[in-house]
């Protein structure tokens, strides 16, 4: 089995579902939405008319190797390149009674996939893996959005590099320039509007609301 270094990343709750709500890929259902709307709706749609046609569902090959009870839908005609194409995640096996149930929200959603990915680390063949928050690879003090302090030995991408070399045996070519960045180019461009622009009220129903246990995990604070 090849050794694996993981690099995990993940963006702050505000910034994320707000993104999601504008870019609701694979979510047609919930395009269009007011924030309080598109917080609160269960996050689901109903079954294709190829999936209620299928009549052994426990053997349906579905889009993207999910089973019948992982995906809804499992079939559709839609083209599978476009943003519309529609995949609405299931509670997974391992949630027990829960299993193959519409998560209650985006929130639940993403309190479960941030608790996947830290579980990628007992995978076979991961060596170690580095949880990274986007904002720390932006490399602008303005842009902090609720993390605590930096994570990294330093901003930017060039901070994760440093990580990668103290984690591994791996040492990043420094005559790419990764160390000075003169040229900006080992940064991230910010995603979102950052939290001090997005509607106060917007951000006060998300501290209230948000899995802040699963949060602090991957080092973001309410």
């Amino acid at each position: 089995v090849p050794k694996t270094l993981v690099v995990s990343v993940f963006v702050n709750p505000y910034d994320w579902v707000e993104l999601m709500r504008d870019h609701p890929i694979n979510a047609p259902s919930h395009a269009d939405m007011e924030w309080a709307d598109f917080v609160t709706s269960p996050w689901e749609r109903r079954r294709s008319h190829l999936d209620e046609t299928l009549v052994d569902t426990a053997n349906a090959d579905c889009s993207y190797g999910f089973s019948y009870e992982e995906i809804i839908p499992c079939r559709t005609q839609r083209d599978p390149d476009s943003d519309s194409f529609p995949l609405y995640e299931l509670h997974p096996a391992s949630s027990g009674v829960r299993a193959g149930d519409p998560y209650s929200s985006l929130l639940e959603l993403r309190t479960d996939k941030i608790r996947n990915f830290l579980g990628v680390a007992d995978y076979e063949g991961v060596v170690d893996l580095i949880n990274v928050r986007y904002e720390d690879l932006v490399w602008d003090e303005g842009y902090a959005n609720g993390a605590s302090d930096l994570t990294l030995p330093f901003p930017g991408i060039a901070g994760l590099f440093e990580e990668m070399r103290d984690r591994t045996s791996l040492v990043p070519d420094v005559d790419a320039g990764w160390i000075s960045d003169v040229n900006g180019i080992f940064r991230a461009d910010a995603l979102g509007t950052g939290v001090a622009k997005l509607d106060p009220y917007y951000v006060h129903w998300m501290e209230e609301h948000v899995d802040w246990d699963a949060e602090m995990l991957v080092g973001y604070n309410p």
